[in-house]
């Protein structure tokens, strides 16, 4: 019995001890996958089906820098998505224009790793709490001919922008790499499926916003912005 206590400590002091040549910081870059709630998704009215798209990266390092392992890493996370956009011809009183509908968020991240051992499959947990914007931007739907000449028209013509705070806990998993040839590790693909709860933010009610003679008019509304995210991208030291 003392014989597989001992043989159990030794090999859990072993995975410490070589975690501790692990990672001392971790940079990552995915692609988004944004499935909004009800209240949301009815808000952004988007024609296919309310999914979002876009992409994000996150940066964390080991507080005890080089001193030691530690199985929580803190750092700063960004996401984008866009609801899609919509299109209006030209009429006689206004240019084409195109509307998109975008989320940005930034928010302090940490992450609790569930695993020491030295290289494997490692999940992980997050928490993030930080900010949130939610923007509507009308742009002059410009052809080649426009950007070969140089209109001189204003491209943005109106821009919303709402900020909030916003919170979310997820779950992932990456590969650790052992040290390679140069002393660094290998990138390895990173999956993770993040909830997001947001406050109450204003935006501008699709297909309201109107382009007369310059003077630019839409309907607003309020929603909250909570949704769930997919993120699959790979994991950089």
């Amino acid at each position: 019995m003392k014989t597989r206590a001992a043989t159990f400590f030794f090999v859990f002091v072993t995975g410490l001890v070589l975690a501790q040549e692990h990672e001392l910081y971790q940079v990552s870059l995915f692609g988004n996958v944004g499935i909004p709630s009800k209240e949301l998704k009815d808000a952004v009215d988007n024609p296919i089906g309310g999914t979002a798209v876009g992409f994000g990266f996150n940066a964390l390092f080991n507080p005890k820098g080089k001193k030691g392992y530690s199985p929580v890493f803190i750092g700063a996370d960004f996401s984008y998505v866009t609801f899609g956009r919509d299109k209006q011809p030209s009429t006689a009183t206004s240019p084409p224009y195109k509307t998109s509908f975008n989320y940005y968020g930034i928010s302090g991240i940490s992450r609790l790793f569930l695993s020491s051992k030295a290289e494997g499959f490692v999940p992980f947990i997050d928490g993030q709490l930080g900010a949130q914007i939610f923007n509507t931007r009308t742009k002059i739907d410009k052809n080649v001919l426009h950007l070969v000449f140089n209109d001189d028209q204003p491209e943005v013509i109106n821009t919303t922008n709402d900020a909030g705070l916003n919170y979310g806990i997820g779950i992932g998993f990456y590969t650790r790499k052992s040290t390679n040839e140069n002393g660094g590790h290998d990138p390895s693909f990173t999956l993770r499926a993040m909830y997001h709860w947001g406050d109450r933010s204003k935006y501008v009610k699709r297909g309201s916003l109107e382009v007369d003679n310059g003077t630019v008019t839409y309907e607003s509304g309020y929603t909250r912005t909570n949704m769930f995210m997919v993120q699959l991208g790979i994991l950089l030291w």
